[in-house]
């Protein structure tokens, strides 16, 4: 006898822990093949000011659009900033496609003007020039992009 009776135990534990969450695994795969995919999604971003943060949180939100599986893209509505904002978002929106920058006046928050922009079925409007911190931003993008399909799709009759 190699190993004494408790350390059988642990090990025989251990293989049926991770049998089932094989077995569990494969369900997963296997039910969510059933059901609808959900619609693609636009995000309408409006900034004011944001020179020291804009980058960073853009490049966070297509990194996350990139891993999500689905067609996402996202207006960025500068605000009438008077610092490098409308610089580095021209730049960014050069460097990412999925970007496309407008620019507005400082009084005005143009959603429905930005909404024939949309490509995604389903727009997300992200207020960054006062209502959402720049921390809160990443939480919102990470809980929008990353949601269990499982949780929200509906069956298909098909």
């Amino acid at each position: 006898m190699l190993l004494s009776y408790s350390a059988s135990v642990i090990l025989v534990s251990l293989a049926l822990y991770g049998l089932w969450y094989i077995s569990k695994d494969v369900w997963n795969w296997f039910t969510t093949l059933k059901f609808v995919q959900l619609p693609d999604a636009s995000f309408v971003i409006l900034v004011y000011n944001m020179e020291y943060e804009v980058e960073e949180l853009l490049r966070y939100l297509v990194n996350e659009m990139a891993e999500g599986g689905h067609e996402y893209d996202a207006i960025v509505v500068d605000c009438g900033s008077d610092d490098l904002t409308p610089t580095i978002l021209r730049r960014l929106a050069e460097e990412m496609t999925v970007l496309t920058v407008v620019s507005a006046p400082r009084s005005s928050r143009p959603v429905v003007e930005v909404l024939p922009l949309c490509r995604g079925a389903v727009v997300h409007v992200l207020d960054l020039t006062g209502r959402l911190k720049s921390k809160q931003f990443m939480i919102v993008v990470s809980a929008l992009l990353k949601q269990n399909q499982r949780d929200v799709a509906v069956r298909s009759d098909s």
